[in-house]
């Protein structure tokens, strides 16, 4: 494993429905609109501000490079896939371990690296390379979907460090993992 002095600092910033979906089956993400009211970001601004880089999964990367306009311009993108051949411009293909993609990162001066996708969570999760875990919890059961985590090997102990609540009736809450 590397230690965090030889790596990006790697976050997790992701929303759940209550019984833990983050996407329907089909990978569908409309019912995220159950969290907003107003122009409320949840502290998405701040967070993302912070990011050098983001790392996503092929089945994420698939459902955002659809939307009609890149979220993610002025990041460096980098999906994780061994199927996919080629991705949009904004973005880079890796399909190599963990472990020398952040190191490679490192190398370049990554600093902060935001990880997206229930796979590529639980992967990164599953390595030990997540740091800190923002999870939003949206008012809403969707009985059924993509789970936010795949089954793992081991238990992975987290450290509370705040929880908020919104009018929306949305709740963040804010972890250090503690390995």
């Amino acid at each position: 494993m590397i230690t965090k002095k030889k790596r990006p600092k790697i976050s997790v910033y992701i929303a759940t429905s209550i019984d833990g979906y983050i996407a329907r089956k089909d990978g569908s993400i409309d019912w995220l609109e159950h969290g907003h009211v107003g122009d409320e970001d949840y502290g998405f601004k701040t967070f993302i501000s912070d990011i050098d880089a983001l790392v996503l999964g092929r089945n994420t990367y698939e459902v955002v490079s659809a939307l009609p306009e890149w979220p993610y311009t002025g990041k460096r993108v980098i999906v994780l896939s061994h199927t996919l051949k080629a991705v949009r411009k904004e973005a880079e293909l890796f399909s190599g371990k963990l472990t020398d993609l952040t190191s490679l990162l490192h190398s370049e001066g990554i600093k902060h690296v935001w990880v997206d996708g229930g796979v590529t969570v639980s992967t990164f999760l599953e390595a030990g390379l997540v740091d800190h875990m923002t999870i939003s919890v949206i008012p809403v059961v969707l009985g059924s979907g993509i789970p936010l985590f795949r089954t793992m090997h081991k238990e992975h102990t987290c450290q509370l460090l705040s929880t908020q609540s919104y009018p929306s009736g949305l709740v963040q809450l804010r972890y250090e993992v503690v390995e």
